[in-house]
């Protein structure tokens, strides 16, 4: 799909936000159902769409 780094925020709730250049692409990939973990190599998310999260 993509691959990309982003500085990101926490907002008062603790939750991050999905920056907008990539927002329509994920849903449109997704269907709005997304996998969130972490990297154990490096410190960093990882967001998957969920048919991707499912083929590992």
């Amino acid at each position: 799909m993509f691959r990309g780094a982003t500085l990101v925020n926490l907002d008062s709730k603790g939750r991050i936000t999905v920056p907008s250049r990539y927002r329509t692409t994920l849903n449109e990939a997704s269907e709005g159902q997304m996998v969130c973990t972490i990297d154990l190599n490096q410190p960093c998310l990882l967001l998957y769409t969920l048919p991707e999260w499912e083929k590992n």
